[in-house]
């Protein structure tokens, strides 16, 4: 008799991999939002600004949001960050075309040249400046929903150590509800690094966000360094981009837009992801609570056995490999369940995970299943499937150990009408086909014989 077992591996994966707080914005799950689009080097090379990436942890209520950059450490120029979030219910902050600056606050937001204005409405601003010095970064946020009000964050080094927003008294966020780090290494995917749980900025996983991110003195002096939109020249103190018009001399400052198109915090939400084992396949099934723009997901899959290969996202030694594709549900406030059988495995631990495509081309890695396809402890020969057959049948045997392994099929009468197996095989569990095409209807007898294992079964052959 055979016997089928079903082991399910309950691995529950809550959305995907959160990064960790150190000023490295290379971890896979972070998305880009918007790029440099220029060389401009404002206030030279020591200072500047490259990308914005975010990643929305949906179960948890987080936003992660980073921009690759580098502070001056010989003055006190800063990088600022201005932060939108729009949606039914989303918090009022200043509209586009309004001045922002607070008075009387630190910074380039409470400089004296605080007349400047943004060509979005602006919820939160943020500043970093390295004090003129290369062992600490100092952090203020200014709150322009209802009063606007600014208030000293903290201060971390350079070297993407984490803190909270241990000097926050109320005014702008929680006291330590903010964690930071800035990694100041000026690497291609090093600099700011902030974890901000949504109610503190009134978001919901409903909303979106934008943001835009620029290099100004602690003076307010704008530079032409910013993530996005192209600037010709320094604008100076106090410009509108709004208007797009410098206060100095009413010459365009260049081609906007001046803040990230509009993301939603919610890409995709995976709720689960785990994977089964029946017989030699592995079943892997995963849950979406809501879905955004999502074009489906390629699912991918890596032996832990070393490789000099490394794929995409992967990590050295570790090549993956796409098993398939899973249409997505586009756009969706239901929950959705997915599913993806995988045939192509043998004896051997495997990794499993998730790539999810949105329909314009980004994309993000889930975290990862290992499933366990153990070898063998007894040898074992299987009934052939289908029984009766016409013309072809699949036998599944075990193997223990290293043996030299027979397979053959015979008439009732004993005579040998078929070899399968004539060889020296490896530990596993093993599959082979056999054809009846020069054969009569009737029974038919398979026999294993491995060392000193030896087991024959019946099949009928119909014609």
């Amino acid at each position: 008799m055979k016997i089928l077992v079903t082991l399910l591996v309950l691995l529950p994966v809550l959305l995907f991999a959160q990064p960790v707080i150190d000023g490295v914005l290379s971890d896979a799950n972070y998305i880009t939002v918007a790029t440099k689009q220029n060389s401009n080097s404002g206030f030279g090379g020591s200072i500047d600004v490259s990308k914005i990436v975010y990643y929305p942890d949906v179960t948890n209520s987080i936003l992660y949001l980073g921009v690759v950059g580098k502070l001056n450490i010989a003055n006190n120029d800063e990088i600022g960050i201005w932060l939108n979030v729009t949606g039914t219910g989303s918090p009022t902050g200043v509209a586009a075309g309004a001045k922002i600056g607070v008075n009387g606050f630190s910074g380039f937001i409470g400089a004296g040249n605080n007349n400047y204005k943004a060509d979005f409405e602006v919820d939160y601003q943020f500043a970093f400046n390295p004090g003129g010095a290369s062992s600490n970064v100092y952090f203020d946020a200014a709150k322009m929903v209802g009063t606007p009000a600014g208030h000293y964050q903290g201060t971390t080094n350079q070297t993407g150590t984490s803190a909270t927003n241990d000097n926050e008294n109320g005014t702008v966020f929680s006291l330590n509800s903010l964690t930071w780090a800035f990694n100041n290494g000026g690497g291609a995917n090093q600099g700011l690094e902030l974890k901000i749980p949504f109610s503190e900025i009134g978001a919901t996983s409903a909303m979106d966000i934008s943001v835009f991110a620029f290099v100004v003195s602690n003076s307010g002096y704008f530079s032409d360094v910013s993530v996005p939109g192209d600037i010709s020249g320094n604008p100076g103190n106090n410009p509108n981009f709004n208007s797009n018009l410098r206060e100095d001399d009413s010459t365009s400052i260049g081609t906007g837009s001046y803040h990230s198109t509009p993301v939603s915090p919610l890409p995709v939400e995976l709720t689960s992801f785990y994977a089964s084992i029946k017989n030699k396949s592995v079943n892997l099934v995963w849950h979406t609570a809501t879905e955004v723009n999502n074009y489906g997901f390629e699912v991918e899959k890596t032996s832990p056995r070393p490789s000099p290969y490394q794929g995409e996202g992967g990590e050295a030694g570790r090549g993956w490999v796409k098993v398939g594709f899973v249409k997505g549900s586009g756009n969706s406030n239901s929950a959705n369940e997915y599913s993806y059988t995988d045939k192509t495995v043998a004896t051997g631990k495997y990794i499993y995970r998730l790539k999810q495509i949105d329909n314009d081309g980004k994309y993000e890695y889930s975290k990862e299943v290992e499933v366990d396809l153990g070898k063998p402890t007894t040898f074992a020969l299987n009934q052939n499937y289908p029984n009766p057959f016409n013309p072809t049948t699949s036998i599944e045997y075990s193997v223990v150990g290293s043996q030299y392994v027979s397979l053959k099929v015979f008439n009732v009468l004993g005579k040998e009408v078929a070899v399968l197996v004539n060889e020296k095989q490896e530990p596993g569990v093993y599959t082979v086909n056999f054809s009846s095409a020069n054969l009569s209807g009737g029974v038919y007898l398979y026999r294993l014989q491995a060392g000193d294992f030896v087991q024959t079964k019946k099949m009928i052959l119909l014609k």
